[in-house]
């Protein structure tokens, strides 16, 4: 009996600590989107007051309301939410995305379903059981009544089901409540359709493609009989898995006539020595001030390894056979010889081709603290703006790789944005709260587990508008 006792009380524990949990959970949810929505209410906490509609930045913010005439980017109250999302994402070490989906459950919770968000707060739910009711509250647009309902029958299932169940039968008692038919929920799930990429290790990355079923089943069926008919000679010792693999990548490369899929690049930067062993690159380092320079930010040393820039290594041989194939390469070299200017004058705004390619190399993603998005596909910004009191020039050292989203929040919000020696964005937000960069210290780490070599301190954030980090003082 002593060991039932003793067990029991274990279990008790657990579910006290699991139903806190849930609590917090649900006081988190809720915090973020009072957060969200007071910014949304009150923009001037962000937004700048003072942008002329006829200078560049206001001509700028009205060119991204017209880009955007649903408000996602271009409303002040919806550019204050942004900026509210990338604080709490910096504070909180989560994603921006994941900051507005943790608020947008709280808020239509609270508003469909009452009963279950109670529980929730109660700690009777986990966040997942919601969201699991929330994927079905839509069904309920014609017939808002049920959704009483709904939340009620669901809230008991809940309380004592799993959430993987849970969300089975919400989604069994919709199709009841609202005579919703199997045509119906496809429809809905067509509308859903989407591709993404899921980077794996070594090299490989997962293709997501969301499609209707019998497509998908067509493209299985094709793929395994076209493998299956391949002679000896045409497998060349593959696997029928791998033939699979290399005739959906084939058949998703290849260009349509009718439908021609627009031309990308994909920077891969190779060392020279490991060509051949014999010879040794170098590469040209980005100048912050007149007569010095300082190296790119690590994991990005064009030097040391093969590399998908934004993406990170990859192997000498991959690399090797991407320059076979593809037949061209630019060589990258400290005083270049192509005679390619990498360094324009003030008379033009538009950073070069060439400019865009070496700041796509020397830094492979958006230089804003914590943003993963690719330098390739970035905006290219004058951090001393072009048409600023500064006036800004179009060259290397005053170019910077932002993202859109951070591009577009630059000029018209008060976040301050602070460059590195290294290049790197540090954003001060009007709180008081400023990004770090995680690379910073992940670099000590190795340097005090591994031994590596130590490295400097991280340097001062120069404020935007000035050339020179001399000007101002660190913050």
């Amino acid at each position: 009996m002593d060991d039932v006792f003793v067990l029991n009380a274990l279990f008790e524990d657990a579910e006290a600590v699991q139903y806190e949990s849930n609590r917090r959970d649900a006081a988190r949810c809720e915090a973020l989107a009072d957060a969200l929505a007071f910014a949304r209410n009150n923009p001037e906490v962000y937004v700048r007051a003072d942008v002329d509609a006829d200078d560049p930045l206001g001509k700028r913010l009205d060119r991204t309301r017209r880009r955007d005439p649903v408000g996602l980017l271009g409303g002040e109250g919806e550019l204050a939410v942004r900026c509210a999302a990338g604080e709490a994402a910096s504070r909180l070490c989560l994603t921006e995305h994941r900051v507005r989906s943790l608020a947008g459950t709280a808020d239509r919770a609270r508003q469909d379903l009452p009963r279950a968000w109670h529980a929730a707060r109660e700690g009777l739910l986990t966040i997942a059981h919601v969201n699991g009711m929330l994927a079905q509250a839509d069904a309920f647009a014609a017939c808002p009544d049920l959704l009483t309902i709904f939340d009620e029958v669901m809230t008991k299932v809940g309380v004592g089901a799993s959430a993987s169940y849970t969300k089975r039968k919400a989604r069994e008692l919709a199709d009841q409540l609202t005579a919703r038919t199997r045509t119906d929920r496809h429809t809905d799930a067509h509308a859903k359709r989407c591709v993404y990429v899921e980077d794996a290790d070594d090299g490989m990355s997962w293709l997501h493609l969301l499609m209707p079923t019998r497509t998908a089943h067509a493209i299985d069926h094709s793929l395994t009989a076209t493998a299956k008919n391949m002679t000896e000679r045409e497998r060349d010792g593959r696997t029928r898995e791998q033939i699979r693999a290399d005739l959906a990548t084939a058949l998703l490369t290849r260009e349509d006539t009718d439908h021609p899929i627009v031309t990308t690049k994909v920077f891969v930067t190779i060392p020279l020595n490991k060509l051949t062993p014999t010879a040794q690159s170098t590469v040209r380092p980005r100048n912050t001030k007149a007569g010095t320079g300082t190296a790119p930010p690590a994991g990005l040393d064009l030097n040391r390894d093969c590399l998908i820039p934004g993406q990170g290594t990859i192997d000498d041989a991959t690399a090797r056979q991407i320059l076979l194939e593809a037949g061209v390469f630019t060589r990258v070299i400290t005083d270049p010889v192509t005679g390619v200017i990498l360094d324009m004058d003030r008379r033009s705004r538009t950073a070069t081709a060439a400019q865009r390619a070496w700041l796509a190399l020397t830094f492979g993603t958006c230089l804003r603290d914590g943003c993963h998005r690719l330098a390739l596909n970035a905006d290219i910004d004058h951090h001393c703006a072009y048409h600023g009191p500064a006036r800004g020039t179009t060259d290397i050292t005053n170019l910077d790789p932002l993202c859109d989203p951070d591009h577009t929040l630059k000029d018209v919000t008060l976040l301050e944005h602070h460059r590195r020696d290294d290049g790197t964005i540090q954003i001060r937000y009007p709180t008081g709260h400023h990004t770090t960069n995680p690379n910073d210290a992940f670099r000590r780490l190795l340097h005090d587990k591994l031994g590596l070599p130590e490295p400097p301190a991280q340097p001062a954030a120069t404020p935007r508008g000035s050339s020179d980090p001399s000007d101002d003082p660190p913050f």
